[in-house]
């Protein structure tokens, strides 16, 4: 099962894809953002950062069942995420139904990557389905390589070669996933140019 630096950057990558408007902003917001200059793919970074420490923080939240000793049971499931859906929805009064479900798929992405991953610790796999099913699921693919929580011999190698490879594969996804918000057409069509 993926680092917490795997499961962030996979979070990431699925926050921003689901909340992202691609750069559509009202003229209010253009004004702010400084009419008349050169806008640049990194000024919408000061707006998207928070929501960036917002996704990494949904897409590790599984993991805090470590402390209640059960950990790939419930909280690593579909019932948890609409969970987080309704209470991102309902207990910020700020967050849009699209940021709740943005907050949602962050927090999704870290059952996905944990069934895609490889598990050594029984129970084996995820219960996925909860509360449908308490089953455990593990995919075949064992795409990232299981992190080691206890010390032993090549501890360290072995998680950091884990952690390289997560970033290896999730890093450009998330890279792209927040570039794909920055650029291209603005939602009323204008492209990267500010408003009048």
């Amino acid at each position: 099962m993926p680092s917490p630096l795997g499961h962030a950057l996979g979070a990431v990558a699925a926050g921003c894809l689901i909340a992202a408007r691609r750069r559509g902003r009202t003229p209010e917001a253009a004004a702010r953002r400084g009419v008349g200059r050169e806008s640049t793919p990194f000024d919408g970074l000061r707006t998207l950062s928070p929501r960036l420490l917002i996704f990494a923080a949904s897409g590790v939240l599984p993991d805090a069942d470590f402390l209640l000793g059960w950990h790939s049971r419930y909280t690593h499931s579909i019932g948890a995420a609409l969970a987080v859906v309704v209470i991102a929805r309902y207990a910020s009064r700020v967050a849009s139904w699209r940021m709740a479900v943005a907050i949602g798929a962050a927090y999704s992405s870290h059952v996905i990557l944990d069934w895609l991953g490889t598990d050594t610790t029984p129970p084996i796999g995820i219960m996925a389905l909860w509360p449908v099913t308490t089953d455990y699921y593990q995919s075949d693919l064992y795409w990232f390589p299981a992190i080691w929580r206890t010390y032993q011999a090549g501890f360290w190698v072995h998680n950091i070669a884990a952690a390289v490879w997560e970033t290896l594969v999730l890093g450009p996804i998330a890279a792209a996933a927040w570039w794909w918000t920055q650029s291209g057409p603005t939602e009323d069509g204008r492209g990267d140019q500010a408003y009048p």
